[in-house]
């Protein structure tokens, strides 16, 4: 689907991180962060947002990861195409529309096995890891990234490809618009995370060039 990202991830630093998507519902999002905020575990929240939404159960798949690294999923039986997911060890692997399972199983594996790399790398590299296993058949027509940290009060990294250009029956591939863009912008992370709010007058090449 196109603009997945403006949808489907929900993330408040200190707190949680949660994705409704398949038949996605914003709201399930929203709602769950604040029950994340209020103490309650993974599990608690999806059984309370299956009460809440009288779809959940059929269509939506929600993963949720709070700040504790507690983690858990549901997978409807109406996704499109293989829908499924897999929970680790403070995150959670899962996809709809896929070419199959070994997707879910490279986005698990590839991140699991980049421990020591940075986090916002490790998410693109896990994403990467399940195009390479075959994807969304279809194409891969947005893709995006999210990432928050306890200290900051807005995502530290907030990309997205809403539409890859070309389209994905012309050609395109929003995964690999993600890793240009996303390496593009990692190295000014620090510059626009809190520098430039009290800096107006250092452009960031400025900024790079007394960094290094």
């Amino acid at each position: 689907p196109l603009g997945v990202s403006s949808r489907c991830p929900h993330v408040r630093g200190g707190v949680a991180a949660i994705s409704s998507q398949c038949h996605s519902n914003w709201r399930l999002g929203h709602i769950g962060l604040d029950l994340a905020a209020r103490g309650l575990s993974p599990d608690e929240i999806l059984r309370l947002l299956a009460s809440y939404d009288p779809h959940f159960n059929d269509y939506r798949q929600v993963g949720i990861v709070t700040m504790d690294g507690a983690a858990a999923a549901h997978s409807p039986p109406k996704g499109a195409a293989w829908t499924g997911h897999r929970v680790g060890e403070g995150f959670v692997a899962m996809g709809n529309g896929l070419a199959g399972p070994q997707v879910v199983d490279a986005i698990y594996d590839g991140f699991a096995r980049n421990a020591g790399v940075d986090f916002a790398e490790r998410l693109v590299r896990a994403i990467e890891a399940g195009y390479a296993a075959g994807g969304e058949p279809k194409g891969q027509a947005s893709a995006g990234l999210i990432v928050a940290a306890p200290d900051c009060e807005r995502p530290l990294v907030d990309l997205r490809i809403d539409m890859a250009n070309p389209l994905p029956k012309e050609g395109g591939d929003a995964v690999k618009d993600l890793r240009r863009a996303f390496d593009a912008y990692k190295p000014l992370i620090p510059y626009y995370a809190d520098y430039w709010l009290d800096h107006p007058d250092v452009s960031y090449t400025e900024w790079q060039s007394r960094a290094a």
